[in-house]
């Protein structure tokens, strides 16, 4: 797993498959832990490959028609996390 460039030009690669990511840094409200980041594809979902070597958020609720993108959350002590938090910088 890596995660290289920076800002809008973030790819993420597992096992050989890359995909586009946005990568932000927290915190977003009050509360949050501020070494927080999180990562999100730039289409709505990742890949299989990713969705089996990382543990995928996803709030979606169809019932309501709202839709939310994947979302990895990384904290310090992550493999990926020092490499995100370069991609914000």
């Amino acid at each position: 797993m890596k995660i290289s460039g920076t800002q809008k030009r973030a790819t993420l690669a597992v096992n050989g498959v890359r995909c586009g990511i946005t990568v932000q840094a927290g915190p977003w409200v009050s509360g949050v832990n501020p070494d927080l980041i999180k990562i999100r594809p730039k289409k709505h979902s990742f890949p299989s490959e990713v969705i089996d070597a990382l543990s995928i958020e996803n709030n979606s609720d169809s019932r309501s028609d709202y839709f939310e993108r994947d979302c990895v959350r990384l904290l310090p002590g992550h493999p990926l996390y020092q490499m995100a938090k370069a991609a914000v910088a």
